[in-house]
């Protein structure tokens, strides 16, 4: 499965609008598979952004995430969704990224957003 960072991002501003737990399930969209939400929450715990409780089960061939919830952002996802909670930086990010080389690590990611936030708050102070 392919990770979708804007579903990364989609999910971390649910979470931070949550005002406590929140399940899984209410966590995509209607064009998102809930596998799909289940793996992206996988990787975002493994990866320090949140706090999620996954229960797993055997569906006949494999394991498979069925319930879960989140309790919240880790500090590190609040700082990673600061860098790319804007959808102005947010897209220019996409598009550089995207015209540059295609695809990058997660580090990477988050540290253009956080050049492109500073060179818009530069131009709004007119110091560029």
């Amino acid at each position: 499965m392919k990770r979708d960072m804007d579903l990364v991002r989609f999910i971390l501003i649910q979470v931070e609008h949550a005002d406590g737990r929140i399940d899984a399930e209410n966590l995509g969209n209607e064009d998102t598979a809930l596998d799909v939400v289940f793996y992206h929450l996988e990787l975002m715990q493994a990866h320090g952004l949140l706090d999620a409780s996954l229960q797993y089960g055997y569906d006949g061939s494999k394991n498979v995430a069925y319930r879960g919830s989140v309790s919240g952002l880790t500090w590190d996802g609040h700082d990673y969704l600061d860098a790319i909670r804007d959808d102005r930086v947010w897209k220019r990010t996409k598009k550089t990224i995207a015209e540059s080389v295609g695809s990058v690590t997660f580090a990477s990611i988050k540290s253009v957003a956080s050049m492109i936030a500073e060179q818009l708050i530069k131009a709004h102070l007119g110091i560029l």
